[in-house]
C-alpha cells in the first residue's frame, strides 16, 4: 500500500540524494551540513507555510484566534536561526509521518466505503434496495474516495515542505522512520525557572549581534523580544498541560477502540456480521489522533530546550 501512495513521490524525484530510509537525526545531520547565507537569514522572518496535519496550536487551544503568519515569524525572532531552523526540520517530518497516516485512514475507511456500495449494488439488482439508498452509498464512497486522492497529495506535499526545510528542495524523501519521543515529566519546572535559563542563554550566546534582535534594539527591541520569550515559555508550558490532558483522552479512546475492534473481529467470526471495515478504520483514525498530540508534545518540549540552549535532538540521536 504504502509503495503505491508514494508512487507520486518516486515520479517527482527519480534520483533521491536524502537517506533511504529517513530518520530525524539523519534530517538534522543534512541541516547541519547546508549553507546558511545572509539570503537565508532575511527569509527567516518571512510567513512560512503552516504545517497540514500538526497544527499544535490549535490543537491545544481549540477556540484559538492565533495568526499564523505573525506567531510563526515571532516564534523564530525569538531563537537563534539554528534553532529556529531545527525546529521547522523536526515539526515538517512530523506533518510527513501524519500525512502517511492519514492516508492510510482515508484508504480503509474507503475501502469500507466500497464493499458497503458494491453489496448495495448486487442487492439493487436483486430487487432488495432501492436506487435511492444505492445513489446514497456511491456518493460516501466517492467523498472517501476524494479524500483519498487529497490524503496522497499531502504525502508529496508534506515531503516537499520537509525537502525545503532540510535545505535540500526537490529531493524528496521516500520513507521516514519514526523517532523515539521524549518522555516528558509529570511536574514540569516553574515558568520563572525555563525564563531564568532563557535570558542566561540568550547573554552567553549574544545574541543581540543577530541582525534581526538588534534592528530594534535601540527603541527598546531587546526588552520587547524578552517579555515575548518568557510569554512564549508561558506558552507551551500551558500547551504542555493541555495536551497531557488529551494524551490521556485520546489514549482510553484507543483503549476503547482496540477492544470494539476485538469485539467485532469474533462476531466476524462467527459470521454474525458481515465485514471488520468501520472498526478498522475508525481504530486507525484514533492513533492519528493519538499520534498528532503526541507529536504536539514532543514539539512544545523540543522548543522549551532550544529557548534555554539545551536541544535534546542530535544529529546522531533519535531521541533526548
Amino acid at each position: 500500500m504504502m509503495a503505491v501512495a508514494l508512487a507520486l513521490v518516486a515520479v517527482a524525484s527519480p534520483a533521491l540524494a536524502l537517506p533511504d530510509p529517513l530518520t530525524l537525526g539523519l534530517a538534522l545531520q543534512e541541516l547541519r551540513r547546508q549553507p546558511r547565507d545572509e539570503g537565508a537569514l532575511a527569509a527567516a522572518d518571512m510567513p512560512r507555510r503552516p504545517s497540514l496535519y500538526l497544527d499544535c496550536r490549535q490543537l491545544a487551544f481549540s477556540n484559538s484566534q492565533f495568526s499564523d503568519d505573525r506567531a510563526s515569524v515571532l516564534d523564530r525572532m525569538l531563537l537563534e536561526p539554528r534553532a529556529a531552523w531545527r525546529l521547522e526540520t523536526i515539526e515538517r517530518f512530523f506533518d510527513v509521518l501524519l500525512a502517511d497516516l492519514s492516508f492510510t485512514t482515508e484508504s480503509e475507511a474507503m475501502a469500507v466505503a466500497y464493499v458497503q456500495y458494491d453489496r448495495a449494488l448486487a442487492r439493487q439488482g436483486l430487487g432488495q434496495l432501492s436506487e435511492l439508498r444505492v445513489l446514497e452509498l456511491e456518493a460516501v464512497y466517492q467523498d472517501l474516495l476524494h479524500r483519498r486522492v487529497a490524503s496522497q497529495a499531502s504525502q508529496q506535499l508534506t515531503r516537499s515542505l520537509l525537502a525545503q526545510a532540510i535545505g535540500v528542495p526537490g529531493e524528496l524523501p521516500r520513507d521516514l522512520v519514526p523517532p523515539t519521543l521524549p518522555e516528558i515529566p509529570e511536574q514540569l519546572p516553574a515558568l520563572e525557572v525555563w525564563t531564568e535559563q532563557a535570558e542566561r542563554h540568550q547573554s552567553e550566546t549574544a545574541l543581540g549581534e543577530d541582525p534581526r534582535a538588534s534592528s530594534g534594539a535601540g527603541s527598546g527591541g531587546a526588552t520587547l523580544l524578552r517579555r515575548e520569550r518568557r510569554q512564549q515559555i508561558n506558552e507551551l508550558l500551558l500547551r504542555l498541560r493541555v495536551l497531557g490532558a488529551a494524551q490521556q483522552s485520546v489514549q482510553v479512546e484507543s483503549a476503547w477502540r482496540d477492544l470494539k475492534l476485538d469485539q467485532s473481529r469474533t462476531l466476524y467470526e462467527l459470521e454474525v456480521t458481515a465485514d471488520l471495515g468501520y472498526s478498522m478504520s475508525q481504530q486507525t483514525r484514533t492513533r492519528m489522533r493519538e499520534k498528532r498530540v503526541a507529536y504536539c508534545r514532543a514539539l512544545a518540549w523540543a522548543e522549551l530546550h532550544e529557548l534555554v540552549g539545551r536541544p535534546f535532538w542530535t544529529t546522531d540521536t533519535e531521541g533526548p
